[in-house]
């Protein structure tokens, strides 16, 4: 699984910071409890010396060891009932001073031992939404606020039969689903379903990259001309969308690009799904016949009909 370096290394140093941060606003709120609550302090101050007593003891042999060490945990339970009883007299929870942080399970680190917690994946995806410009369009375009009603006849079937095999998609996403295309002309839902298809994957914790077709061949244009920027994520997310192919222009080079992306993520088995509002006809016309094979030889077309919804709205 590949992530955008930038993304990365800048969530890295925030989760760092976050872990930081949990622990010193837990550490303010200790030394408020002792301002304010008489006698904390020294118990916090006991419970300090637990480690040294515990070495201590060791260090005493084996004899009695059991006991010794059965008193240590006795003391430390009572020193901890007594604050728990001081903290609730004064109003306060029992764990009010503890460090809480945003995941238990890598406390806000972002990985647990050396392997990336789920917290800090999703996050990645997350920003690499954001800064495709796709971050807003998580939250507002899901497959619950998709609506049919807004179709009739027999292309309120197909779009119904779309609708259940993109969700179906969705939800029982794997790295070997069948890749998607979508055609149909503009306002009939593909990049509301795209968004839906992509929240309901990340959730399921997988790798997404979501771009528009002009922002791809961009990148790759910037790779290639300028020696900028990373496109290797898109050989190696588990599910890439490509959002309105064909409105990227006819460059010397988006043909090769298009295809180069295409044919590799088919022979790694990694699932595509691309969205245009070009024709069959336009799309042999503007790729050739190699692209064009690959898109309807492997994609599973779905074909969005009817009236602009956005008029209709």
């Amino acid at each position: 699984m590949s992530f955008n370096s930038k993304n990365y290394y800048e969530l890295r140093e925030a989760f760092e910071k976050k872990h930081l941060d949990a622990a010193a606003k837990a550490e303010a709120r200790r030394h408020a409890l002792w301002e304010k609550i008489e006698g904390v302090r020294e118990i916090d101050e006991a419970l300090t010396l637990t480690a040294s007593r515990i070495f201590g003891a060791a260090l005493g042999g084996k004899e009695a060891l059991e006991k010794r060490m059965a008193e240590i945990k006795k003391d430390t339970a009572d020193l901890r009932d007594a604050r728990a009883i001081l903290l609730q007299k004064s109003g306060y929870p029992a764990d009010y001073s503890d460090v809480k942080y945003d995941c238990e399970k890598c406390r806000d680190l972002g990985f647990v031992e050396t392997k990336m917690c789920d917290c800090f994946r999703r996050a990645l995806i997350l920003k690499g939404y954001e800064t495709s410009g796709l971050g807003a369009l998580i939250g507002r375009q899901t497959f619950e606020n998709f609506s049919l009603d807004y179709f009739s006849g027999d292309d309120r079937v197909r779009m119904k039969q779309n609708f259940d095999i993109v969700k179906n998609f969705a939800e029982n996403f794997s790295k070997n689903s069948t890749s998607l295309l979508f055609m149909g002309g503009t306002g009939l839902g593909k990049t509301h379903l795209s968004s839906a298809l992509a929240k309901v994957v990340i959730d399921s914790g997988h790798d997404v990259l979501y771009t528009s077709a002009l922002n791809m061949i961009s990148d790759f244009e910037n790779a290639k001309f300028k020696g900028e920027g990373d496109t290797h994520r898109y050989f190696s997310a588990e599910l890439l969308i490509i959002d309105d192919l064909g409105a990227e222009g006819n460059g010397a080079y988006t043909e090769s690009f298009v295809y180069n992306i295409i044919d590799t993520r088919i022979c790694k088995g990694l699932p595509t799904v691309v969205s245009t509002n070009l024709t069959a006809h336009e799309l042999s016309a503007r790729y050739g016949e190699r692209i064009f094979s690959r898109l309807f030889g492997v994609y599973q077309p779905l074909v969005f009909c009817g009236e602009d919804v956005r008029f209709k709205k």
